[in-house]
């Protein structure tokens, strides 16, 4: 459960990063990206504005993990290591401290 904390932190960082830099990039004419590909991606491996937004729109959130963990603890089957939580809230707080 640590593990996915971080990984979820490290999740939104990159799509504030996407977004910021959708944001830069809109705001200059000078930097305005190629026609992108089918997938979504310029030529140059740059995320499209399009998709930026569209991931903008909704967090990076498993619902389908969410709603197993909830149902575990509400029937009291998931086991809770404050010790460990603890630990890593800590550690993320250090982080965006330094």
């Amino acid at each position: 459960m640590v593990e996915s904390i971080k990984n979820m932190m490290n999740r939104v960082d990159i799509q504030r990063s996407r977004v910021a830099d959708a944001q830069t990039s809109t705001a200059s004419p000078a930097k305005v990206a190629k026609p992108t590909a089918p997938n979504g991606t310029a030529e140059n491996g740059v995320v499209s504005q399009k998709v930026v937004a569209e991931l903008a729109k909704q967090p990076p959130v498993n619902s389908e993990a969410v709603n197993r963990i909830k149902k575990a603890i509400l029937q009291g089957k998931y086991p809770i290591d404050v010790d460990q939580i603890t630990d890593a809230l800590m550690d993320a707080y250090r982080d965006l401290k330094s």
